[in-house]
């Protein structure tokens, strides 16, 4: 297990790194990025989100059909969710990936959650409080924030700013 998951994270940085990097400069758009945490997330955004969890049920919500369809694989159970847009997956080593567009994802009762989204949202993050380790998130790169147990809300990327039209 422990040599799946170095293969992940390598392949991970391989793909995602460059984007992360060209998307950065691309304006508004920030990246966060998941170390193993433990506990609740909330992520709403636009963008790109790639990733896996260790085990737990994943709510993923996609607003807008055709906009960055979600995929997830290696689920044990999949079934509607509470939404017309809604969709729960739970089981061990779930992995995921939105290419775009709107999303929303729940992790809930979750154990190891690696991931990077590039774009414009915000994430609601808890750690675990029976957990040894909450994990660590990053905005834009290092340094590396632990989780906190207790909600704590962190947003990545600017929306860009609209002047109105003229006379």
């Amino acid at each position: 297990m422990p040599m799946r998951r170095l293969s992940l994270i390598l392949l991970s940085c391989l793909i995602v790194a460059p984007a992360a990097l060209a998307a950065a400069r691309a304006t508004g758009d920030g990246v966060l990025e998941l170390r193993t945490v433990n506990g609740t997330v909330v992520l709403a955004g636009r963008g790109v989100v790639w990733g896996q969890m260790d085990k737990g049920k994943l709510v993923v919500s996609n607003p807008v059909a055709g906009d960055g369809d979600p995929f997830v694989s290696g689920y044990e159970h999949k079934q509607p969710g509470p939404c017309d847009t809604c969709t729960i997956y739970t089981g061990k080593d779930l992995h995921f990936r939105v290419t775009g567009g709107k999303y929303k994802l729940w992790f809930l009762q979750a154990a190891g959650i690696d991931l990077s989204a590039v774009g414009v949202g915000i994430a609601q993050l808890t750690g675990d409080p029976l957990a040894d380790d909450t994990g660590d998130f990053a905005l834009d790169g290092p340094p590396w924030t632990s989780v906190p147990w207790q909600k704590h809300t962190v947003n990545f990327g600017v929306q860009p700013v609209v002047f109105p039209a003229g006379p």
